[in-house]
């Protein structure tokens, strides 16, 4: 993808980073509302540490992604990339892989008394079977995998990388 812009995410890209979710195919209408708090208190700063990206054309198409990261709580300078979307119509153009680049780069310049390991989590049903693809090479190993997480034959895995060289 040319000319791809990364930058933090403003109000008005709430609706558009909703919409970018259901398109994704990774959460229903009725479930976007759950990204509200989050987003709110990214433009806020109430939540600390949180950051909302988006990746964008210089063609002034709608988002071409977005993500959403954060210091993991309780542990030691590790952060979790919560999201992470692309339109389907862009995937596989390099977009994930720019917002991803981005997120890691981010962390880094952070320094190792800030971040040293990010994680990721995602589905083990077949749908999210490119998703693993995407992480096992940019790097990331299967850390863990939890047993019908998100349901009957759905379970969690936990994809990590560390951010120290």
């Amino acid at each position: 993808m040319t000319d791809l812009q990364i930058r933090p995410a403003q109000p008005d890209d709430a609706e558009p980073i909703k919409a970018l979710a259901v398109a994704a195919d990774m959460f229903a209408l009725d479930e976007v509302a759950m990204f509200d708090p989050m987003l709110a208190g990214f433009f806020d700063g109430s939540l600390d540490g949180h950051k909302w990206i988006v990746a964008e054309t210089a063609d002034g198409e709608p988002i071409a992604g977005a993500a959403y990261y954060a210091p993991e709580p309780f542990a030691d300078r590790m952060w979790n990339l919560y999201f992470i979307a692309v339109d389907p119509g862009t995937q596989g153009s390099g977009s994930g892989t720019a917002l991803l680049e981005h997120i890691e780069g981010e962390l880094r310049a952070l320094g190792q008394s800030e971040a040293r390991t990010l994680i990721v989590e995602t589905s083990s049903t077949a749908k999210y079977e490119r998703t693993q693809q995407f992480y096992a090479s940019r790097g990331f190993v299967e850390e863990a995998r939890i047993r019908q997480f998100y349901g009957p034959e759905d379970d969690k895995v936990v994809f990590w990388k560390s951010l120290v060289d």
